[in-house]
Formats: C-alpha cells, structure tokens, sequence
C-alpha cells in the first residue's frame, strides 16, 4: 500500500515581510490624479537595505526549492508526498534549514533597531512608527515548522454511520488516494521529460551556450527519479537510468568543440524525450515540457516578498529503508524539535 511507502509533509516559513500599504499616500496620489480612490494602493519599504532581512529571504527560498525538490505533489492545501526511505535525509536537512533561519532570525532582531533608525532617514515623511512592530512582536512574524500525516486510508475511516454509508465514504477516499497518486506520478515523469527536453533543444541548435548545469541536470534529476517513484513505475525507473547513462559520461567541452559529438548527443537525446513522451501518452499524462506539472523550482509559489532561490545540493543516491517503527519514533522526536 502506498500508506506503507510515503506521507505527507506539508511546509510552514512566516516571515515579515516589511512593507506597509500607505491608505493616507494612496489617497494623495489618486486626488492628485482625480482617479478613484481605488485606482491604486501604495506600498512602502520600510527597511532599506536590510542585509539580514534579505538572507532571510534567500534562506527562505532555498528551503522551498529543497522541499519542493523531495517531494511531490498531493493536495491543493500544501501537502506533498514524501517517499519514506527520504524521511531521515529530509527530517535532518530541515533541522539544520531550523537552526540556520533561527539564527539569521536572531541576527535580524539585533540589527532591527539600526534598520529602523535608518529608515526614518530614508522614508522621510513617509516613515510613521506604528508601521513597525515592537521586537517581541517582531520575533512572532517568523516561524519555520512541517506538518507530518500519514496517507489516509478508506480502510481506516471510522464513523457513526450506517455500513453502506461508511462504504462509499471509504471508496471516495481510496478514489482521491489514487488521484493523488496519479498526480504525483504525473509530475515525476514530467520532471525527466523536462530535463531531457531541455538539453536536447540546447545540444540540436550548434550556436546555443551550452552550460554544465545543463548536463548535470539532466543526471540529478535522473538520479533522484527512482527514489521518488513510490509507484514503483518500472518504466520510469528504467528511462530515468538510462538518461543517466547517456548524459553522464557526456563532456561539455567536448560536445562545444566537435559540432559532430554534439549532434549525436542531440539524436540520443531526442530519442530519449520520444521514448519518455510516448510513454507518457500511453499513460494520459500531460507531455508538453512546459506544462504546469512540471518539478521546475520556478512554479514554486513565493511568498509576497520576492524570494532569490539558490542552488542546493542533490539528495545522495543511496539511502536505507527505515522500518516503520524507526520513522514514527523519529517522527515524534522531530516534531518535538520543530515545535521547539
């Protein structure tokens, strides 16, 4: 069962966002245009040059990027699957995203009161101090948690009602149960087909810049594949190593300078994006590269402020399968931890 495989984590990142909407300046500026009143809302910044505020951004945008990396997609409230043999690589890579954002946090709050001293410089008239909130307050507007459920299961749904009832309730779950699934499948496969996709448009056309990263890609993703297939799609696996494979051993430098290695390389990855897509097909899925079922980091849903999202480093390849009773004792010990 897939409740035997996976969960469900869903992320939690607060931060302040430090702008303010103006009513009063809104207000001049559509008078002195004779607009309505509603015709536009002014936003103010009210810390410039927050250098802590902003690596808490850029904290903030990695963790996403890790998140969305490991897991796939489930329900539309923000919880993603978790294969279960990543649980112990995940619960440890957030320990230390929670330690790395409470201190950043902490290093914010010092600086708190020369940002805002410099504020009222740059702001001017604009700068008003209820806009800003007192330190212990402040220190509330930030907050990094996960929330850990088990797959629900129609076999467990337990209430008050009449047998044919309970019957069909239980049916409907097992039936979102699968459509979740699906969608996740979905998402995996587009991921390799994407990542396929791109080297293979950038290899066909001879003048096009040809990056590492774009190489290297194509490898992470397809060694990261297998580990979130917790369908246990053979296929997938199987295309996922055989884009290894191909892309592996492939040197970029050699690929620039010898148009001839550079158009095979475009024919075996051509091939490879048709082998995907057809698969795809025979599957119902979506096989456009730029579908939004994609596991490309930028449809990551940001938060208001703009988030900048660093690399991060690839899940290893290899990894034990904990027991059951090893992820719900070291579940427990985690969330102790992130509640902390």
């Amino acid at each position: 069962m897939i409740s035997d495989k996976a969960m469900l984590i869903c992320l939690h990142i607060t931060m302040w966002t430090a702008r303010k909407h103006d009513k009063r300046v809104s207000e001049e500026v559509a008078q002195s245009h004779e607009a309505n009143t509603n015709a536009g809302r002014y936003h103010k910044h009210l810390l410039d040059q927050a250098e802590k505020l902003e690596e808490l951004r850029s904290l903030a945008g990695q963790i996403r990027q890790y998140f969305y990396k490991v897991t796939l997609p489930w329900s539309d409230e923000g919880y993603r699957l978790l294969p279960s043999h990543l649980y112990f690589e995940f619960t440890s890579q957030m320990s230390e995203f929670k330690t790395a954002y409470g201190q950043l946090v902490r290093e914010f709050l010092d600086a708190y009161p020369t940002y805002r001293e410099q504020a009222r410089s740059s702001l001017g008239l604009l700068y008003r101090d209820s806009d800003y909130p007192d330190w212990s307050k402040l220190a509330e507007k930030f907050d990094l948690t996960t929330d850990i459920l088990p797959i629900p299961c129609g076999g467990d749904f337990r209430v008050t009602l009449g047998e044919a009832e309970k019957a069909r309730v239980a049916r409907e779950i097992d039936q979102q149960v699968k459509q979740s699934l699906t969608r996740a499948t979905s998402e995996l496969w587009s991921r390799l087909m994407q990542a396929v996709a791109h080297v293979a448009a950038v290899l066909e056309r001879p003048k096009a810049k040809l990056h590492s990263s774009t190489l290297r890609n194509v490898t992470e993703i397809a060694d990261l594949v297998p580990r979130l297939n917790v369908n246990s799609d053979e296929e997938l696996t199987a295309l996922a190593q055989e884009a290894n494979s191909r892309f592996h051993g492939l040197n970029r430098q050699e690929l620039v300078d010898h148009p001839a290695a550079r158009a095979r390389a475009a024919g075996l990855a051509n091939e490879l994006a048709g082998n995907i897509g057809r698969a795809m097909k025979a599957r119902g899925f979506d096989t456009t590269t730029d579908a939004a079922a994609t596991g490309n980091v930028s449809r990551i849903e940001a938060a208001p402020d703009t988030l900048v999202i660093q690399p991060i480093d690839p899940v290893p390849q290899s990894a034990p399968v904990p027991e059951v009773d090893q992820i719900l004792a070291k579940m427990t010990d985690y969330m102790e931890l992130m509640a902390s």
